[in-house]
């Protein structure tokens, strides 16, 4: 029997058979970008979203999350390639000319408006999303199997329009409802922080300047409309917590916000505040990170992301990595560890992580979307 010519007429092919397979993918990763997206802007758990695809300030996908591309009237962007590889998968399976005429020409419309994300997050974000890059591919592929060995078309089927139009109109209203009760549940919880925040005694950020930096927006601390100080021991499992948020602040408020770092080791061996050998590596870190000014950054998050291993010797094996192995035991490096946990006398210091927002104590680490209602909070009264 002759052949139709179309991606998904004759059976299961080899052809049809890649075609279903890159929309599960397409559906997948839009799944992914959906959750991530609720997880982001409305977190439920301390420390906001983690991220699978937050690999770098330029490959991550809180930029794109962040921004105004993100979602539409409530509905996040993401929604659609759902549908969109929802709809593939159905033409695969169910295989007709209606169908495939509107798979092919719905699959043109959705790889043309992938190319414009595509650049607006490479020249107006200044980032790219690797989920959101990797549906842009498997886009690119859905569209080229269709024009190639499918019904090449611009023109979708009327009727099969018509219907998935309404399925989608229907999905996008109960997601826009579900993004609805979250801003609402956000609001109330959001004002109640401010308040609190509000509330909370002006005591004034550190007299003294931080040499070691995460962030800075301007050349001087004190010029940021916000600033944070954070108190923190490398083997506290919560100023982990607070050391993965840094980034995403950072990327949401990349011109406004400077962030410096205070060493407070819960470790009597060079915490004279500290009765016990509390953590008994954090000294050591602090030593490592605080070698280098230059330097503090990456050792920063490279020792956090070590903390598991303290215990396996992973603090020297760091040192030996970056050329430090002097640090561990230098008197002047010792000497900055102990002038920065002399900064906190000012703060009464109890516990890690304690961090200091504009000059008011916040101890403990909270969500980060806690943190952006109090920055949004600052932000309007300083304009």
């Amino acid at each position: 029997m002759e052949q139709k010519k179309g991606l998904t007429l004759n059976g299961m092919t080899g052809l049809n058979f890649l075609f279903i397979i890159n929309a599960v993918a397409m559906i997948g990763v839009s799944i992914y970008l959906t959750t991530h997206f609720y997880d982001t802007l409305y977190p439920t758990q301390l420390g906001g979203a983690g991220s699978l695809c937050n690999l770098s300030n330029f490959f991550n996908c809180d930029t794109a999350t962040y921004s105004k591309a993100a979602q539409l009237m409530g509905v996040p962007t993401s929604f659609f390639g759902i549908i969109i590889g929802l709809y593939f998968l159905f033409s695969s399976l169910m295989p007709s000319e209606a169908l495939e005429k509107t798979a092919s020409a719905l699959s043109k419309y959705n790889f043309i408006g992938c190319i414009i994300l595509f650049f607006f997050s490479l020249f107006v974000l200044g980032s790219l999303c690797p989920f959101c890059s990797v549906y842009y591919v498997l886009s690119g592929l859905a569209c080229f199997l269709l024009w190639k060995y499918g019904i090449n078309t611009w023109v979708p089927d009327l009727k099969v329009t018509g219907v998935w139009v309404g399925l989608f109109a229907i999905g996008a209203f109960l997601m826009h409802q579900h993004t609805a009760d979250k801003e609402t549940f956000r609001a109330k919880l959001n004002t109640s922080i401010v308040e609190q925040y509000r509330k909370l005694p002006l005591i004034g950020d550190p007299t003294q300047e931080s040499p070691y930096k995460i962030h800075m927006a301007t050349a001087a601390f004190k010029d940021a409309p916000l600033r944070i100080s954070v108190f923190s021991d490398f083997e506290c499992p919560f100023c982990k917590i607070v050391a993965e948020q840094m980034p995403e602040l950072i990327r949401k408020y990349p011109t406004q916000i400077n962030i410096q770092y205070f060493f407070y080791p819960l470790d009597a061996k060079c915490n004279s505040n500290v009765k016990s050998r509390f953590h008994e590596y954090a000294c050591s870190a602090a030593y490592l990170a605080a070698c280098n000014e230059n330097k503090f950054p990456e050792m920063h998050d490279e020792i956090f992301a070590n903390q598991e291993k303290f215990k396996s010797n992973v603090i020297n094996d760091l040192a030996k990595k970056h050329n430090m192995e002097s640090c561990l035991t230098n008197e002047e490096v010792k000497n900055k560890v102990i002038t920065a946990i002399n900064a906190a006398t000012q703060f009464s210091l109890k516990s890690t992580p304690t961090i200091i927002v504009n000059g008011k104590k916040i101890e403990g680490s909270i969500p980060s979307g806690q943190y952006f209602a109090i920055f949004e909070d600052i932000l309007s009264g300083a304009k």
